[in-house]
């Protein structure tokens, strides 16, 4: 199935065509009202379910392209559109100014549309930009010079100039544009299917035969950091890509050979023996480059047999796969009494071997608390194994945790496969999401922890098998056992234990201790204070995304601080992107609604026909918030119209 994900700002028009390709052809389309900033964050989140394209519009858009691996639609901009919008601005009597994403591709004829319209050049300012800066001295510059009105493609232009009290008019594109961004897209998937095909092939060679894989350009330039040796070596690729390895790895004994010309060495590196080679990449007799291959010095062959993981040698298929925690109590970062009653709790636990739920936020840190009680625990020898419930399609989850036999569907390997369960022998599972799994995987869940046996998809034999679990959830488990989508008796046997985490603004005592570490984390060598005047407002912020938003906005200060001097103006602009991300993040922040008792029908559809009315220009959000399909909001909404 094609999966679609639309990204605007303000934009019914979209809304409804993505709704029309979602029940005519069948396609899952997914919509998201927002801009810039949070619009990548959403993107990335997009990303990583696996979506095929996104479909945006504008510096949005642009944002995006530069931050998502998968192929980015933009909606065009026709000069028809922008004539269509000025000739309406014209009417309100003023000096008008026009905004657009600067790239090298500037294909509106403004001096054609000013012999149409039959406006003076000194009416029509045309300004382009190229971040959310220089958009911000742009407004502010046109509203000194005395214009009156704005035009730009986004809200986010839209926004900053009613902050000046500036009449504004925002471009919309037309319904054929929106359709032609469509049919490139479902053009762009074809292709991208293909191309992941190889992908797949790749990545999986890659995480099968080696802990990590570098490349680097003719100059010795990191080109290419895979995700895992980032993660093993906890680097941030971001910062090392296009920059000398003889500046980024003087500091990193791993690679001290390396620098010191040694092509091929063994070096020990977090407790393992690790087998690091350099090879020259040539074409035609020409050096295109270098490969840096590291992985565990164990292997005797580039991929693990089934009849090693099988033969239950606990030790050596834990090294060799590295299924270790990486995470201890002293990485979980605070100094606040919630925190230091969560962690002595969380030590206590550590010692029995029950079952534990860990109940908080997205983004408070329930990994890293999941590996520090595998750390502590009489398991810590033994293999730890994590998984997303929700990164998987459910369809595959079944066959991911419990393994399948050989033949037990189309497609499935030959000798089968091994579940995380059986690979975590002897050692902690880690459920994230678990509230995400089906009924047939909570079924077969509440087996194996009762009867600590499981039972492969497609096989008849029990297998014997010897785990902790340890579970995780950001979601009102109550609430899904009252819906009848999560059994009641798996839960109380996975909440055995529980620790809730607080989210950060409940610990804001904290949130120095960790803008300190990240700053230390990525810039490594060198160090910068922040003021304690923004120090005052980053406590006092909500922090709706915990930790990972923390740690967002201080990557993205350090990332940028690297290329200005003035840091007080460059966190001046970073706290405004935060205060306005947050704006469009409360748009449904007062939901109370009344009404009255009825039929469980009849109550259903009053709560929908209310808040549809309160909410009409975010049909999206709303079936978020109601947890329902945008489908099943159309359909339900329908059924309102029928019945008056």
């Amino acid at each position: 199935m094609h999966k679609i994900a639309v990204i605007y700002s303000t934009y019914p028009e979209l809304e409804k065509i993505a709704h029309e390709y979602e029940v005519k052809k069948g396609y899952h389309v997914e919509v998201q009202n927002c801009v810039l900033n949070k619009a990548v964050e959403v993107a990335r989140e997009y990303e990583a379910k696996g979506f095929d394209v996104i479909i945006s519009r504008g510096a949005t858009g642009r944002l995006i392209s530069k931050a998502v691996d998968i192929p980015v639609v933009d909606i065009e901009i026709t000069n028809f559109d922008i004539i269509k919008t000025l000739y309406k601005a014209k009417a309100q009597g003023t000096k008008m100014a026009f905004y657009l994403y600067d790239s090298d591709l500037r294909y509106n004829d403004f001096d054609f549309i000013r012999k149409v319209l039959n406006i003076n050049k000194e009416d029509l300012s045309i300004y382009y930009f190229e971040d959310v800066s220089e958009l911000k001295e742009k407004v502010a510059k046109a509203y000194y010079d005395g214009i009156g009105t704005v035009i730009g493609i986004g809200a986010y232009t839209i926004e900053i100039a009613k902050g000046y009290g500036m009449k504004t008019a925002m471009v919309r594109s037309q319904s054929e544009a929106i359709y032609n961004a469509f049919t490139q897209a479902e053009k762009m998937i074809e292709a991208v299917h293909d191309l992941r095909k190889v992908n797949k092939s790749f990545d999986a060679f890659i995480q099968e035969s080696f802990l990590g894989l570098i490349f680097l350009d003719s100059s010795r330039k990191i080109t290419y950091l895979c995700e895992s040796i980032s993660r093993y070596l906890k680097i941030n690729p971001s910062l090392l890509i296009d920059r000398s390895i003889d500046d980024v790895f003087k500091d990193i004994p791993l690679f001290q050979p390396l620098l010191d010309n040694k092509n091929s060495y063994k070096a020990n590196c977090m407790g393992s023996d690790l087998f690091v080679k350099k090879t020259t990449l040539q074409s035609n007799g020409e050096i295109i480059g270098y490969a840096i291959k590291i992985q565990y010095a164990s292997y005797s062959s580039d991929v693990l047999s089934m009849k090693e993981l099988e033969a239950g040698n606990a030790k050596n298929t834990t090294n060799k796969a590295g299924l270790k925690a990486r995470y201890t109590f002293d990485d979980y970062i605070g100094k606040s009494e919630a925190v230091e009653a969560l962690i002595k709790k969380a030590k206590s636990y550590s010692k029995t071997d029950a079952n534990i739920l860990i109940i908080g936020e997205s983004g408070t840190g329930k990994e890293v608390l999941a590996n520090g009680v595998h750390n502590e625990s009489p398991r810590k020898g033994g293999p730890f194994v994590a998984i997303n419930c929700a990164a998987l399609p459910q369809s595959l989850l079944e066959s991911e945790l419990f393994g399948y036999e050989e033949g037990a569907f189309t497609g499935a390997k030959k000798g089968g496969k091994i579940g995380i369960f059986e690979l975590a022998q002897r050692g902690t599972v880690f459920l994230d999401e678990i509230s995400e799994i089906t009924l047939a995987a909570q079924a077969q869940l509440l087996r194996v922890i009762q009867e600590r046996v499981l039972m492969r998809v497609g096989g008849n034999k029990p297998i014997p098998v010897d785990v902790r679990i340890i579970a995780a959830t950001n979601a009102n488990l109550a609430e899904r056992i009252r819906m009848g989508q999560f059994r009641e008796d798996l839960y109380h046997r996975l909440n055995v234990l529980n620790l809730h985490i607080p989210p950060l603004r409940q610990r804001r005592d904290d949130i120095p201790h960790l803008i300190n570490y990240f700053i230390g984390m990525h810039m490594r060598n060198k160090s910068i204070d922040i003021p304690s005047i923004f120090m005052k407002k980053l406590q006092n912020y909500e922090w709706y995304g915990n930790v990972r938003e923390l740690e967002n906005f201080v990557e993205k200060f350090v990332i940028l601080s690297q290329d200005t001097e003035d840091s007080f103006k460059l966190l001046e602009e970073l706290y405004f992107d935060l205060i306005s991300s947050e704006m469009h993040a409360s748009t449904f922040c007062d939901d109370k609604i009344s009404i009255n008792i009825g039929t469980m029908r009849d109550m259903e559809l009053e709560i929908i026909e209310a808040l549809s009315q309160k909410y009409p220009e975010d049909k999206a959000s709303l079936a978020r918030k109601l947890g329902i399909s945008r489908t099943s909001l159309w359909t339900k909404l329908k059924e309102i119209e029928k019945i008056k």
